[in-house]
């Protein structure tokens, strides 16, 4: 006897070198799909809730991480006198990572170096997002403190005049202090009017 339907139902039996194929019933074949079912699942449920909760735990831990970067920035730019006279106020004024204006000036390279001024060089960078910057950073040996700076800070950024470079921010980590203003491409001023 020969069965020309499909298979899908037919044990296998072998015994005495012989094969008898016996058709059963759904419910007495193996169930070998269910216990497959049962075990991917539960375990895919599973391995997607701890992708979630670790996606929150990182996302929570950077944000964290990030105010309390601008925290100790404000904290070493203004100290602990804040006053409304000499405070600038930060949503105007962004804050720049050191890594930041690292990789925009090349590490600080003298072939992006644009002049030395009294208080430290002036760097040509570009940003991230292709913006032009000059990066003045400012020297241990200037003597300038970080009430100087302070003050350079709060009055630049309330100068707005066409012909005034203008300044997008700072950076203040550990002993790093940076003014970040737009690049202007053509010579200083002073070679203009002193020739």
């Amino acid at each position: 006897m020969s069965w020309n339907g499909t298979l899908i139902d037919i044990q296998k039996f072998s015994s005495g070198g012989m094969d008898l194929y016996i058709r059963l019933a759904d419910s007495e074949l193996e169930q070998k799909k269910d216990v497959k079912l049962i075990i991917i699942i539960p375990t895919v449920i599973v391995g997607t809730i701890i992708f979630c909760i670790c996606t929150l735990f990182i996302r929570r831990w950077i944000v964290a991480k990030g105010k309390a970067w601008k925290e100790k920035s404000e904290e070493m730019l203004f100290g602990r006198r804040k006053t409304s006279t000499t405070e600038v106020k930060l949503q105007e004024l962004p804050l720049f990572k050191f890594e930041e204006l690292a990789t925009a000036t090349k590490n600080f390279d003298l072939a992006n170096q644009l002049g030395q001024e009294g208080y430290g060089p002036v760097y040509r960078g570009t940003l991230q997002n292709g913006q032009e910057i000059a990066v003045k950073r400012l020297s241990g040996a200037s003597g300038q403190g970080l009430e100087e700076f302070m003050n350079e800070v709060f009055v630049i950024s309330k100068l707005q005049h066409r012909n005034l470079v203008r300044l997008l921010g700072c950076c203040v980590e550990q002993e790093e202090k940076i003014l970040v203003y737009e690049f202007m491409p053509n010579k200083s001023l002073d070679t203009y009017l002193f020739g």
